[in-house]
């Protein structure tokens, strides 16, 4: 059972790659060649996280993206309900249409004790503190675009 989707995922590892607030701006195809998420897909997600308030992103000859607020600000659950929305918070665990806290299934209180226990966990966990997880596609990029957390490059 996981409720958060592959597109959360991709915010995710998309949002590791970004300077702080004020930093060096980069591209999204950048990004994606590196991460292997699909162009199109990363650039529609770029764009509802810019309209979130998560990252701003910039056209023209020195456009690209960077992180609004700080990666230490930034919560897992900023990026799940900015990609997931909320929605699927309210579903029932069993897909019941009918399971309600009136007529609950079967896996309805389990369902509110573990979820209480994902919101928890997703609000205390920030991008920053994913830094220190190995993730190939994010470290391929910064090695070719940073230099100890500065960019590596100018474009």
């Amino acid at each position: 059972m996981l409720p958060l989707s592959q597109t959360t995922g991709y915010a995710i590892r998309a949002l590791r790659c970004l300077q702080e607030p004020g930093g060096y701006p980069v591209l999204v195809e950048d990004i994606a060649d590196a991460t292997g998420i699909p162009r199109s897909y990363l650039s529609k997600l770029i764009h509802r996280l810019a309209k979130k308030g998560l990252v701003v992103a910039r056209r023209g000859h020195h456009g690209g993206v960077v992180l609004a607020k700080r990666s230490a600000e930034i919560t897992l659950e900023d990026l799940s309900e900015a990609v997931e929305g909320t929605a699927w918070q309210q579903r029932c665990v069993m897909g019941m249409v009918g399971c309600t806290g009136q007529t609950p299934c079967n896996m309805h209180a389990f369902w509110e004790v573990t979820l209480a226990q994902i919101l928890a966990k997703l609000r205390s966990v920030s991008l920053a503190d994913l830094d220190q997880y190995h993730d190939p596609g994010v470290e391929k990029f910064r090695a070719k675009h940073w230099v100890a957390g500065a960019p590596a490059v100018a474009h």
